[in-house]
């Protein structure tokens, strides 16, 4: 999905190895591959979604992403309709934190979710998904924007 040249332009460390792992659930395909770089710490994972040709299912990635990114907006919807408050984390700052957003001008959607001190962007493109963790950064904002490029290169190949 990615070259190691990609990486180091992005991330400005060398690829020292790669591991890529297939899982399956008999409705999805999972590839991974891990870019360990010279500085561990600047690792990436890149993990694509695909349906699994094994059987057509109820759980295909768009079914799974309409899932993760939007059940919880229909749940509000329906307790605000019935009259009652959704439960509440601690604080409104750790519901904010955890809230997907909304990432502009990638595949069909995208999202980052996350804390400030780690987290992912998830790329929806047709009936696939991609999901891209850069690490050795500690400002999100870089986190976003490296993540972004590095998903630009993915989604030209899907």
């Amino acid at each position: 999905m990615l070259t190691s040249a990609e990486i180091e332009a992005v991330q400005g460390e060398a690829v020292k190895e790669t591991k890529a792992s297939v899982q399956t659930n008999g409705e999805m395909l999972i590839s991974e591959c891990l870019f360990y770089t010279t500085n561990f710490a600047k690792s990436v994972s890149v993990a694509l979604a695909t349906p699994s040709s094994a059987k057509p299912s109820a759980h295909t990635p768009r079914k799974f992403w309409q899932k993760q990114f939007y059940a919880s907006d229909m749940e509000e919807d329906k307790m605000r309709a019935a009259g009652k408050s959704a439960q509440k984390p601690e604080t409104e700052g750790e519901e904010e934190a955890r809230k997907p957003r909304r990432i502009q001008g990638l595949g069909e959607e995208a999202y980052w979710v996350g804390t400030p001190i780690t987290g992912a962007l998830y790329v929806l493109h047709g009936d696939k998904f991609v999901r891209i963790s850069v690490g050795g950064v500690g400002e999100e904002s870089v986190r976003i924007e490296k993540s972004k490029a590095l998903a630009r290169a993915i989604v030209k190949r899907l």
